[in-house]
């Protein structure tokens, strides 16, 4: 009987008409909060995506890949600064004593800060890069064997998205090493095999001629003159020689495709031979220079 009549005085103080008061109070206040971080945020949103738009109308093509990384990652930025203002603000009216617990969540963040060092390296690796101005929105890199175009840069992570449509997600502490091709030029490199009964020097005549074409017909994509790079190596089917035009970023798959095509039709035309598969095959008596060979080193042994 005293347990209940102690329960019984308990639940009477709680319905206290105050204590009603404070508490609705106290719920209409947090849920005002919610709603004005909710609001300020999308308000930032909204003005930092108009000026992403208007700048895209007067800005050069790298300003806007600039601008088109950093916009989502102020989003970010302003989406956790507000929601831990508002945080504080509620923790502040539930009667909690918010000095104590920032001194506390500095103390706890140094402990924390040695268990989550692969996620504070990320985040230094990401701010570097985008500091340094190292990657942006819109460019095509290679990380690792993955290559494909980037499509968000954040503090944590870089996402990109190969050629086939599938998205890459990359912790940014671990992007040790990538190579960017969208940054001042790319070189358009194509090897052509040439028949080794061909005439080579001829064949070399007609690389360079159909890269002055080409180069001619895309003034554009062209930066820099075609070079005939000679012999590269002399292969199990044929002599490669080798033609490499410095291109505009962007520009380097279709200009190699195009350069594959104008010289394969400019071999036809001129009847040099390119290399193909070949196989020798001896029926009967063999060459007497073979024959001499093979006695040669039964000789020898």
């Amino acid at each position: 009987m005293r347990e209940a009549g102690v329960l019984e005085r308990a639940l009477w103080a709680l319905l206290e008409p105050h204590r009603i008061e404070a508490a609705i109070e106290t719920a209409v206040a947090v849920v005002l909060i919610l709603g004005a971080t909710r609001l300020a945020l999308r308000a930032a949103v909204a003005v930092l995506r108009r000026w992403m738009r208007a700048s895209d109308a007067h800005r050069p093509a790298d300003r806007r890949a600039q601008v088109h990384t950093l916009v989502p990652l102020a989003e970010s930025v302003l989406r956790y600064v507000l929601y831990f203002a508002a945080l504080v603000l509620i923790l502040d009216r539930l009667g909690f004593n918010v000095s104590a617990l920032v001194a506390s969540a500095g103390l706890a963040g140094v402990a924390l800060g040695f268990a989550a060092q692969p996620l504070i390296r990320d985040f230094l690796s990401g701010f570097l890069m985008l500091f340094e101005n190292l990657i942006q929105v819109g460019d095509v890199v290679r990380i690792g064997d993955v290559t494909g175009e980037v499509e968000r840069v954040g503090l944590r992570t870089t996402l990109v998205r190969r050629y086939s449509g599938e998205l890459v997600t990359f912790p940014n502490g671990q992007i040790l090493q990538f190579g960017n091709m969208s940054r001042r030029f790319m070189r358009a490199i194509v090897r052509v095999g040439v028949a080794y009964e061909a005439d080579v020097q001829r064949a070399m005549t007609i690389m360079a001629r159909v890269g002055r074409e080409w180069a001619e017909a895309h003034p554009q994509a062209a930066l820099g003159a075609p070079e005939v790079q000679g012999i590269q190596e002399f292969g199990a089917s044929g002599i490669v020689t080798q033609l490499a035009v410095m291109v505009a970023p962007g520009a380097v798959g279709a200009a190699e495709q195009e350069l594959r095509l104008r010289l394969k039709q400019a071999f036809d035309a001129e009847g040099v031979a390119m290399a193909s598969p070949q196989r020798v095959v001896y029926s009967g008596t063999p060459p007497a220079g073979r024959d001499a060979a093979a006695g040669a080193q039964r000789g020898g042994t």
